[in-house]
């Protein structure tokens, strides 16, 4: 096991060349939110621009754009009818052409049937896949469907789910749950929680992220941290260096946090606003990783 640290992060994270254009920063879609749940949508989107990505789509059912579009002015909204599922399909192929990764699941809630099929019937990018669309794979056995360059994250319950087995047994053995789930699913994982571990399958690689604190324990904190994982993954990272690279600054970013805030108060919507000083601190970091330290 290898404990994550700056210098390594700072080797992943792309240069910004003075020419670059908001697609050539990379372009990311979501399929997240529903009704009732669009501030998982809002927060990941707002943190997937804070960690670098140029063009940042977020599809959502059409009664919830008066409220994404106001609270997420950046992000183009592409919108579908939650009742007509061949339609969906098609927009999502027609989104999907233009993006460079995707992230599903953060706040999908009822509309997970739906949507998830529907999109990986389609998707052929690189793919964080979260919440409710871990939930779905579950139940509903998607796992064929999945693009081939996927990161899974779930926290223990979800984990739990994946793998048919209880969270008291995720949690007693956490790198075992999470080497099970990834020659299950064959993608690279990352495992929430204290000491987030990640996990690829083809170089068996494990690391564990040394960032973070129990002020994070809040609802959305994973929102945010699919945002930061996606907009990596739209950069042109790999999955497994975007998850690494993703919970590191989410990590830093919670200490930032609570450095400012305290444990107690921080809030999630914190956490996206310390993601540039959180990026700043690794980009100042004497010195790097060599580059094929994770190769």
């Amino acid at each position: 096991m290898i404990l994550t640290d700056p210098g390594f992060v700072k080797a992943q994270l792309p240069e910004i060349p003075e020419d670059a254009n908001k697609f050539t920063r990379g372009r990311l879609l979501l399929f997240c939110g529903s009704y009732g749940m669009a501030g998982a949508a809002i927060m990941a989107v707002r943190a997937a621009f804070r960690a670098g990505a140029g063009f940042v789509d977020l599809a959502v059912p059409e009664r919830l754009y008066p409220v994404v579009a106001a609270a997420v002015p950046e992000a183009v909204i592409t919108l579908y009818d939650e009742a007509d599922t061949e339609k969906l399909q098609e927009t999502a192929g027609r989104a999907l052409k233009k993006a460079d990764a995707v992230v599903m699941g953060c706040g999908l809630g009822s509309l997970r049937s739906l949507v998830c099929p529907a999109v990986l019937r389609v998707c052929d990018r690189p793919m964080v896949l979260d919440a409710d669309a871990l939930n779905e794979m579950a139940l509903s056995g998607l796992t064929p469907l999945y693009p081939e360059k996927a990161v899974l994250t779930p926290h223990e319950g979800e984990m739990a789910r994946l793998l048919s087995m209880s969270s008291a047994d995720v949690k007693a053995d956490r790198e075992g749950s999470l080497r099970k789930a990834v020659s299950v699913y064959h993608a690279a994982a990352l495992l929430k929680g204290p000491g987030t571990l990640i996990l690829d399958e083809e170089a068996n690689r494990l690391y564990q992220n040394p960032t973070g604190n129990a002020g994070m324990a809040r609802a959305g904190s994973g929102d945010v941290l699919s945002g930061i994982i996606g907009a990596f993954l739209a950069q042109g990272m790999d999955g497994f260096h975007a998850a690494v690279s993703g919970a590191y600054v989410h990590g830093l970013a919670g200490d930032i946090a609570s450095e400012r805030f305290g444990r107690r108060s921080m809030l999630p919507t914190d956490l996206i606003e310390c993601i540039p000083e959180a990026l700043g601190r690794i980009e100042g970091t004497e010195g790097s990783v060599p580059g094929d330290a994770l190769s």
